[in-house]
């Protein structure tokens, strides 16, 4: 009976996974679904072999959730790319391992998701460096679940691990995500796609694009820039912030418009932020930008900048 409750636990966590990917669009939640689905079959099916091939298929997804989680998040390490051929790993540690070497092939299997923990906690998010501390506790239980099969106390750790650590996957994307409509709306004003700057805006922008500001405004897609109020959006939260514009940008298209999208306190974002995390989030909403034939207008000057942030930020201008 109680093998029955930790499978219908890590069903639940595949359930919920799978919904808040339906809710948030982020695609690293169907990498993490699929995972906690993969390992909730043994329970079902009791086996050894059926635990192994589980869990290989769990540190193949949760790997490629991770790499995939912080592109995400706009916080990917360098050769992440890279990295994701080391998710064949501990399939290949289950083909050549198991059953004949069968501690072996745990012990590979679980090393490869203490190392996709280790990763999250490389990229400094805060909150993937929480899922990459949980990844490296699961590992270690995966492994002793696998060194003692049938030790029930070991499964009842195991798959409350897995719940915490689906919690909170979660409650990073629903932090850092958008859920909601947008008023879409002309802009008469004539703008050239990409990344522009302007000392200043008309009210025909404002009415009709989707803003970013440090003032808190009565208008239609405007989002208030602060750290003191839960209505608005937190300066660090830039994924936030990138959700919300690539989703008008989609929608904007979808309904013929030219989508607009306002940043009105960069220096702001780059006190809270540093300027190398603003200037890539930047570049990635000008990619965006230029995929959607949308304009992305920040409003103000680069006085405040130093010689050399002028020169990236003018260069990722032209």
């Amino acid at each position: 009976m109680i093998e029955l409750i930790f499978g219908a636990a890590f069903l639940v966590s595949y359930v919920l996974l799978f919904y808040n990917y339906h809710l948030t669009g982020r695609k690293a939640l169907v990498y993490y679904a699929l995972a906690w689905f993969s390992l909730s079959i043994h329970f079902f099916v009791p086996g050894e072999s059926v635990y192994a091939v589980g869990l290989a298929f769990f540190a193949f997804l949760i790997w490629l959730g991770n790499i995939r989680a912080s592109d995400e998040l706009l916080c990917p390490l360098r050769y992440s790319r890279e990295l994701r051929y080391f998710s064949v790993i501990p399939i290949a540690g289950l083909i050549f391992l198991f059953p004949e070497h069968s501690i072996a092939s745990f012990a590979v299997l679980s090393a490869s998701v203490m190392f996709s923990g280790i990763y999250l906690i490389l990229t400094g998010n805060g909150d993937l460096r929480l899922m990459g501390l949980l990844e490296i506790l699961f590992a270690a239980t995966s492994f002793l679940r696998g060194y003692y099969f049938s030790n029930s106390y070991v499964g009842l750790v195991e798959a409350l691990l897995a719940f915490v650590l689906s919690y909170v996957s979660i409650k990073t994307f629903l932090d850092s995500s958008f859920i909601g409509e947008f008023e879409v709306m002309d802009v008469k004003t004539e703008l050239k796609p990409g990344v522009v700057m302007l000392g200043s805006v008309s009210e025909d922008i404002f009415e009709g694009a989707l803003v970013f500001s440090r003032q808190n405004r009565e208008f239609p897609n405007w989002f208030w820039i602060t750290k003191v109020s839960d209505g608005g959006i937190s300066p660090t939260n830039l994924p936030k912030i990138l959700d919300i514009a690539v989703k008008f940008m989609k929608r904007a298209n979808e309904h013929g418009k030219r989508p607009v999208i306002v940043i009105d306190g960069l220096e702001y974002l780059i006190l809270e932020n540093g300027f190398p995390a603003v200037i890539k989030f930047l570049a990635t909403m000008r990619d965006y930008a230029l995929l959607h034939n949308a304009t992305i207008v920040i409003v103000g000057d680069d006085s405040f900048l130093d010689e050399r942030e002028r020169k990236i930020l003018r260069k990722l201008l032209d």
